[in-house]
């Protein structure tokens, strides 16, 4: 009988819903479902809450390894294993209060695996450790920054390929070139990479682009699979009244614009704060709702709360929010606006927005301005990237033309079936040229975990 192989995820999480984490864990569930055998290998800190049941769970490393510039096992293994046995809701807030100190872990992250003779060797050999334990034939990597660790794993067990993915590694890039990393940062990448049995990767098409200037992977390493998601079926909206519940003030009759990601300065916010406050002097009516995580502190989301207050807006704001607020919030807003003022790589947000026939406004920059558009249709509109007027004169395109809000609406949802989990997970095994499913295997049963309560942040 051939031997169902056996996939693990290294992926990096935050305790949040971030882009790169929602990805990871929805394609270990979609793989689970196949029949496939799935385990995930959290680095930092966790959110197993989001994969299916039956998915088993490994800590490679907690977030103290990389508190001082050279990875402590100390701190990994017993501060950081004590720190877990708290409420993960207030390790997260402990994190995210301390302005820069994400910043400074994945700094260090970068540090131990680029600036010694290998790639921080006692954790590739825990790496290789649980892949040999776990019966691991395939090792899907969440970062192609996490590269030369899952290189450097291979020495230690050789029985198994890795699959790079990119999908925010300029972020690591920076950190690489602000310490003076940047080109052992390139060479050492590039180099994992080349021993991979296939491409890499990456989740637009401009991200291919990106990648090639930013550290010179060569583009014939690298190849377009875009992110999935989980395409809601028909039938009526969820309920507003857990909305209601968390903005006790918002109404059901005027249009709700919603941010829904992460509110750190390179999402620009702050743009869309001055497009809301342009229509309002010209007697628009609209509900502004901004929710979501952060990975680098308060900060920037006080900004919003002092700027909000100067501009004379009313901000239905939040922090985390569940799964299903965010399918609720979905629904319920007039459209979605991503403002953000990186060249992003993808914008999930936009996908998930446009699965529940929600248009979006998105940046004419960057991978994100791909995810509105598919064979002629739009599910969205773009403006002029950090031009606050611009967005603002299409946000009122979208209050105020009723026919082109329509045509957008009707075609969002075919628009976002090009972002479907299943077309995400046949291209991720068709580029490593296997089957769809294990043979003889058909879809397991699905057991979701509770649903998480929703956080105000």
């Amino acid at each position: 009988m051939q031997q169902v192989p056996g996939f693990a995820i290294l992926t990096m999480g935050s305790g949040d819903y971030l882009g790169s984490t929602v990805r990871d864990v929805t394609l270990a569930n979609a793989l689970h479902r196949r029949g496939f055998k799935v385990v995930i290998y959290w680095m930092m800190e966790s959110s197993q809450e989001m994969a299916d049941a039956g998915i088993e769970h490994r800590m490679l490393c907690h977030g103290t390894r990389y508190h001082f510039q050279r990875p402590s096992e100390w701190l990994d293994r017993a501060l950081g294993a004590a720190l877990f046995l708290l409420p993960k809701r207030l390790r997260v807030r402990a994190v995210q209060r301390r302005a820069g100190y994400v910043d400074r872990l994945l700094a260090n992250l970068v540090r131990s695996l680029y600036a010694g003779a290998a790639p921080d060797p006692a954790l590739a050999r825990r790496l290789g450790a649980m892949i040999a334990a776990d019966g691991v034939s395939h090792l899907l990597v969440s970062f192609g920054t996490l590269g030369p660790l899952a290189l450097q794993a291979k020495q230690h067990c050789p029985g198994f390929d890795y699959l790079l993915t990119f999908q925010g590694d300029e972020e690591f890039a920076a950190h690489a070139a602000r310490i003076g990393l940047a080109q052992r940062f390139g060479e050492r990448l590039n180099a994992a990479l080349m021993q991979s049995p296939w491409p890499a990767i990456a989740v637009s098409a401009d991200y291919v682009h990106r990648i090639v200037e930013d550290i010179g992977v060569s583009p014939a390493r690298l190849r377009v699979v875009y992110n999935g998601v989980e395409l809601p079926e028909r039938g009526a909206k969820p309920s507003f009244e857990p909305i209601k519940a968390l903005f006790p003030t918002l109404r059901r009759d005027i249009p709700i614009v919603l941010y829904l990601g992460r509110q750190d300065t390179e999402k620009g916010i702050d743009l869309l704060l001055y497009a809301v406050r342009m229509l309002i002097e010209r007697d628009m009516t609209l509900q502004l709702v901004v929710c979501g995580a952060t990975a680098k502190g308060q900060a920037y989301r006080q900004v919003l709360t002092y700027l909000g207050q100067h501009l004379g807006l009313t901000i239905h704001h939040a922090g985390t929010v569940s799964p299903a607020m965010r399918e609720a919030l979905y629904a319920h807003s007039h459209c979605v606006v991503y403002p953000s003022v990186n060249r992003e790589p993808f914008g999930l947000v936009v996908a998930e927005a446009m699965s529940h026939g929600t248009p979006a406004l998105v940046p004419d920059y960057g991978g994100v301005a791909e995810v509105i558009h598919d064979q002629g249709r739009s599910g969205g509109l773009s403006f002029r990237a950090w031009d606050s007027g611009d967005l603002a004169l299409q946000l009122g395109r979208l209050l105020e033309d009723g026919a082109l809000y329509a045509r957008l609406a009707a075609d969002a949802r075919a628009v976002a079936a090009r972002y479907s989990v299943d077309r995400m997970t046949d291209g991720v095994l068709a580029h490593m040229g296997m089957a769809a499913r294990p043979a003889g295997e058909h879809d397991v049963a699905v057991v979701r975990p509770a649903e998480p309560l929703v956080s105000r942040g």
